[in-house]
């Protein structure tokens, strides 16, 4: 009997083999490919986060004015021409005198306008201003008597009332216009809604009333329209004025001029039921911006207290603005944060100084940009996490405040900052130190972070 013969395996033994040899080159060509793609995969961006607050404001103690204001005794006013606030020490309402004559000028203005170094229309001078002149004489008022038909121009009689305070003129140039006082009177109710001057009470346009009054602060609102008015201004700020008729040259009743630089106006009075008041208004150098300051004093004792006060409060208004540093050169406003997990500081780009008086603010805000990082004050490049060099520009802080551009165009080589105060400056915020891309080991080792990174 024939032995079996054994089955033949040969063929299943060059199956595993050819099965072995393709998995180990399917697992070769799985890690070339991922060899290949840890070396060509894009770097995610750097994830760039900005420190709270992105939004920061600045402003300047007003303790200080408000002190001064304070320690006066009578009613009281200080502020700036081109802002809104008021520091006051009292809210009522007290006699003007010839203070009056600012809104006079105004009302009568709104309603007729005369252009700064115009005439305006003339007015023949009457049998009743003649008679108002002769009453205002005998009560003790200023008057500069002319003939019966004298052709007086809209700007001689607002310089006979603004300058020397004459009330024969303010009271004709404003019935000249209304016809009486009643309508007058209807006009400057008008104008005071209008003006916002709630405290205001006006019996007659030359301030001989004593129950003409306003608080102090909206006499300091009405010294700010009074120089808004260029008509106006030009001539408040005169110190003295030449007028014909045999009037010949009548000087301000200001007692500020000559006593102190920059004086621009505006207008006293004085009775016995007032006392001594000033409106008055100066140019300053405001740690080298240019600001009219405002100051209002009623009720004084004489002639000197007024001007001591005046003198006082204007003192006080200089020591008021403070340099505020609104950005500092190379400040660290954020961090940008690589794949690989460095931290790279984000920083200003210069600086900003911003001059402020008290009610006044500047503000910062950061802002990051999108799409990557680019060179420093150029268009996005569009870069990644690949090797940066420092000064790539990620967003950018936007200073707002009082000013003027051009204040803050040339910055300051020694420092980075901007002299003055911006009134819309943007300045870069970039990387801190150089963007080092990863090495090829760690891309081999990092795909969680390589390829899913945010």
């Amino acid at each position: 009997m024939s032995p079996t013969p054994l089955p033949h395996r040969a063929p299943r033994r060059r199956t595993r083999r050819i099965v072995g040899l393709g998995a180990a080159g399917l697992a070769a060509l799985l890690a070339l490919a991922y060899a290949v793609l840890c070396a060509i995969a894009p770097l995610p961006e750097p994830v760039v986060r900005l420190d709270e607050p992105v939004t920061a404001r600045f402003s300047a103690d007003a303790a200080e004015v408000q002190r001064a204001v304070d320690a006066e005794q009578q009613p009281t006013a200080v502020g700036w021409l081109h802002d809104d606030a008021v520091w006051t020490n009292s809210e009522r309402a007290a006699p003007i005198a010839s203070i009056s004559k600012l809104v006079t000028a105004l009302v009568v203005l709104d309603a007729q306008p005369v252009e700064a170094g115009s005439d305006g229309p003339t007015h023949i001078w009457t049998a009743e201003d003649a008679a108002r002149q002769a009453e205002y004489l005998a009560e003790d008022g200023v008057a500069f008597p002319i003939p019966v038909g004298t052709e007086v121009t809209a700007r001689q009689m607002l310089q006979l009332a603004l300058v020397p305070s004459a009330n024969d003129f303010a009271a004709a140039y404003a019935y000249s216009v209304f016809g009486d006082n009643a309508g007058f009177l209807a006009a400057v109710r008008d104008w005071q809604q209008r003006a916002g001057l709630a405290s205001l009470e006006l019996h007659e346009p030359t301030g001989m009333d004593e129950h003409n009054a306003a608080s102090a602060a909206d006499v300091l609102r009405l010294a700010r329209l009074a120089l808004e008015n260029e008509t106006v201004a030009e001539i408040v700020a005169l110190p003295r004025v030449d007028l014909p008729w045999g009037i010949g040259t009548v000087e301000s009743t200001n007692p500020l001029h000559g006593v102190l630089d920059g004086v621009v106006g505006v207008k006293t009075g004085r009775t016995n039921a007032a006392g001594y008041n000033l409106a008055a208004a100066r140019t300053s150098d405001a740690l080298g911006r240019e600001v009219v300051q405002l100051s209002v004093v009623l009720g004084r004792d004489s002639d000197e207290d007024r001007l001591r006060s005046s003198l006082d409060l204007f003192s006080a208004l200089d020591a008021a603005p403070r340099r505020l540093a609104i950005v500092e050169p190379g400040e660290r406003l954020g961090t940008a944060t690589t794949v690989d997990g460095v931290e790279i500081p984000i920083l200003a780009d210069g600086g900003a100084d911003a001059v402020l008086l008290p009610g006044e603010e500047a503000t910062r805000t950061a802002s990051l940009r999108s799409g990557g990082f680019s060179e420093a004050g150029e268009p996005d490049a569009g870069l990644t996490g690949a090797d940066a060099a420092a000064g790539r520009s990620v967003g950018a802080i936007r200073v707002t405040g009082p000013g003027d551009p051009k204040d803050s165009a040339e910055p300051d080589a020694e420092n980075g900052t901007s002299p003055g105060t911006p009134a819309d400056r943007t300045i870069d915020l970039v990387t801190g130190a150089d963007v080092v891309a990863p090495s090829y080991g760690w891309r081999l080792t990092h795909p969680r972070e390589l390829f899913t990174w945010s």
